[in-house]
């Protein structure tokens, strides 16, 4: 996936980046989205120069994207399942059933942000190029 973004800043860990809000325009799913709203960090490995106010383009990998959305929500939805059936282990009654089925998704959640805050290098964006050119 790749996306036209603007340098906001420069710090330390990185440079801080906002996307074109034109291209939110024709999504469909801009009513959920949050990106419009705020920055996020973006690396530059290649250590292209730029200076704020400056075009680039970003690029995070269509497997890498596909993992992190199954992290973020398969994850915690899997993990329903193994909750609700341990909790048979222990009682039939089914407001407890579902506590323990409902336990498990917040530990899949829990799982999944302990994930990210350890991996969080290799899931942030990194800058492909200068400027606004597509390929």
């Amino acid at each position: 996936m790749k996306q036209i973004v603007t340098i906001q800043e420069k710090t330390d860990k990185g440079l801080i980046a906002g996307c074109d809000k034109t291209a939110c325009e024709g999504c469909k799913g801009s009513f959920f989205c949050t990106s419009k709203k705020s920055s996020f960090t973006v690396t530059n490995p290649d250590g292209i120069p730029l200076e704020e106010g400056d075009k680039a383009v970003i690029e995070l990998p269509p497997g890498k994207t596909l993992f992190s959305v199954f992290m973020s929500l398969g994850l915690p939805l899997i993990m329903f399942l193994p909750g609700y059936f341990i909790g048979l282990l222990f009682t039939d009654n089914e407001g407890l059933l579902f506590l323990s089925a409902i336990i498990s998704v917040a530990i899949g959640f829990a799982i999944s942000a302990l994930y990210f805050h350890f991996r969080r290098n290799r899931f942030t964006p990194r800058i492909i190029r200068k400027g606004d050119a597509e390929d």
